[in-house]
């Protein structure tokens, strides 16, 4: 017997652990060359990892909620004398034998793995697919395991499922997978894993942030005019380009709200371009990707970008460059139909800026009251960089902007 240790590798940059969320795999399988035999979680994305090499799986060093650190072991696979040496990263130990190729670890959230594309039947055994694949499964009363795989190494794709014509069936839960355990006095206990863990432990960081906070409302009337006009040309946009655009314009004006505070340091990055995030709500939890030098982008770029990157944080497969390096987010309320909320900053940035629900409401016009459709504006900014008169001046300067919005196109 020739044991491989497969550890988990530093699958992006800052990463120094990971939560095992599913085994596609069990004791006993037999495994092939970049075959995806577990999916993990980082704080940035979920990432497949395949094994770099053939032979059978011996045991496994983790169950699923488990936190992995970088170069703890994942599997032991008994490669029989015929597996390659990994690769720096790998984390190999034990008596493996030369490398043949190498394998190809994700940086992203799923992992572009080679081999046959030939359509495989699961009936006769697990399948092979992503977690955002299973959740359409079984939301379409699918068993996954019976549809036929036409992704690399008979994995399933989405198209896969949709474009399944057989009888629905319903799906068992895998005994892989974490499930909410029920109590007899009829409490129901879910276990907070993957994107959600995630999400509570950022935010128990974000809230020791010394938060401020500036509220306004603002005539929306030139704004949605401006918006139509923009789309009666052949663009198809929605309000929050413009949005982005005028957030943007105000961080070139206010540069000390672009930025990053490094704790350990004591000290402020103030960044010359804007990496803009833009909090995006998915069936896990709530992701934040990242348009990179968002000021050198048209509202027409920037609604594109946004469709992309909105798309890839609720699929799941936005790249950890995609998900990290931001300097300012933005959320926007009012896509959910709230009116307002109160904003939490993302550490280590130093502002973010919410928009509500854009609804008739009656203002002052000219000295007398008029029904407009007015826009709600609220920005939190870390007090440990910002005062209270530059949080005014900033949260006036994105009013302004939208207000008199031809400047944003």
């Amino acid at each position: 017997m020739s044991n491989f240790e497969f550890t988990l590798p530093d699958v992006g940059e800052g990463i120094a652990e990971a939560e095992i969320i599913e085994w596609l795999v069990a004791v006993g399988d037999t495994v092939t060359v970049d075959q995806v035999v577990v999916v993990i979680e980082t704080d940035k994305s979920q990432i497949e990892m395949p094994t770099p090499v053939a032979g059978t799986v011996v045991s496994f060093n983790g169950k699923p909620g488990d936190v992995m650190k970088v170069g703890d072991v994942l599997v032991t696979i008994d490669a029989a004398g015929s597996a390659p040496a990994a690769p720096a990263g790998h984390g190999v130990t034990g008596s493996v034998a030369p490398v043949v190729e190498s394998p190809s670890v994700a940086s992203g959230v799923v992992t572009s793995v080679t081999g046959t594309s030939t359509p495989v039947n699961n009936s006769v055994g697990r399948a092979l697919a992503s977690p955002s694949t299973r959740r359409l499964a079984a939301s379409m009363g699918i068993d996954i395991n019976t549809v036929v795989g036409t992704g690399p190494h008979g994995r399933v794709t989405e198209s896969d499922v949709r474009g399944f014509s057989a009888a629905p069936a319903s799906t068992q839960p895998s005994a892989s997978a974490i499930t909410p355990t029920v109590a007899q006095d009829g409490v129901t206990i879910i276990p907070l894993i993957g994107l959600r863990r995630q999400i509570a432990n950022s935010m128990t960081q974000a809230l020791s942030i010394p938060h401020i906070l500036e509220f306004k409302e603002i005539d929306a009337t030139a704004l949605l005019a401006l918006r139509d006009s923009v789309n009666a040309s052949g663009d198809k946009l929605s309000v929050t380009p413009f949005l982005m655009k005028a957030v943007i314009n105000a961080l070139k004006l206010h540069p000390t709200f672009n930025a990053r505070y490094n704790s350990d340091a004591n000290e402020v990055a103030q960044f010359d371009a804007v990496h803009l995030g833009i909090a995006t709500a998915t069936d896990d939890g709530l992701i934040v990707p990242v348009l990179h030098d968002a000021d050198n982008r048209s509202v027409a770029e920037l609604g594109t970008e946004l469709d992309t990157l909105a798309e890839l944080a609720k699929t799941r497969k936005a790249s950890t460059e995609q998900l990290t390096g931001g300097t300012f987010t933005l959320t926007n309320f009012g896509s959910f139909g709230t009116w307002l909320g109160t904003p939490v900053i993302r550490p280590p940035e130093v502002g973010i800026a919410g928009f509500g629900r854009i609804s008739d409401k009656v203002i002052v016009v000219d000295g007398q009251p008029a029904v407009r459709k007015v826009l709600p504006i609220v920005v939190a900014a870390d007090h440990r960089v910002n005062d209270g008169a530059h949080l005014g001046a900033f949260t006036a300067e994105i009013a302004a902007q939208l207000l008199n919005p031809q400047g944003l196109v």
